[in-house]
Formats: C-alpha cells, structure tokens, sequence
C-alpha cells in the first residue's frame, strides 16, 4: 500500500508533470508561502527535499481525479499549482471575494479534499 501522502505535495508533483515541458521541478510560490508558513509554525528551517522529487504514477492519479472534479475546484487548484498565481488574482479570476482572506483558504481547502477524495476513491476502485 503507498503510504498517504500531504495533497499540496501531490498537487505541486502534479504540476510538475502535467505543467510545460521545459517546467523543472521546484517549488511553486503558494509552496514556498506554504513552506514558509510550516516553518514558522514548526520553528523547522530545514528545506523539504520531498518538494523537488518527481512521483509520475502519482501525478497520473491526481490528473485522473482532476477530470471529473466540478469545474471551480479545478480552476481553482489550476490557478494555483499550474499557472502558481498569487491568492489576489485567483480570486479575481475565480470571482472569489478578496476580504475577509478566509473566504479563499476555504474554497482552495475545498478543491484540495475534493481531489484528494476523488483520488483516494479511484485507487481505492483499482484495486
């Protein structure tokens, strides 16, 4: 059985490998904020080094459970990860409200379980 893994890890692997081709692995900026974030909260300095590893079979999966989310969890984990806007744009694009900031955390919270239900139901199917 894989082991469960962070989805914002999952969705920046994604990225990664359905993202242009000449895309090289790295962190997106809503990563490193994130990352960011972690680290002042855990007091950790550390780089995550399981940012910059490549997981295709993994990003497969997520790509699979992309196409039958509803349409404003994929735009919104679209705008996130593959084009890596900052929370003001996305919530321009996506016609979400810009203040109070919660109003974006909860609706991108809401694309990330969506795709992770979703992924976690189509390999529970494989098997």
């Amino acid at each position: 059985m894989t082991e469960r893994r962070d989805i914002g890890w999952r969705l920046e692997n994604w990225a990664h490998c359905v993202g242009a081709g000449d895309h090289k692995p790295g962190i997106s900026r809503l990563g490193k904020d994130l990352d960011r974030m972690r680290k002042d909260v855990e007091g950790s300095s550390s780089p995550s080094d399981d940012r910059r590893r490549v997981d295709k079979a993994d990003a497969d999966c997520i790509e699979r459970a992309m196409r039958t989310l509803e349409t404003n969890h994929r735009m919104m984990l679209y705008w996130c990860y593959i084009r890596a806007l900052p929370p003001e744009v996305v919530c321009r694009k996506m016609r979400i409200p810009h203040h109070p900031a919660t109003e974006f955390v909860k609706q991108f919270r809401a694309a990330q379980r969506a795709v992770e239900l979703t992924a976690q139901q189509g390999s529970d199917d494989e098997r």
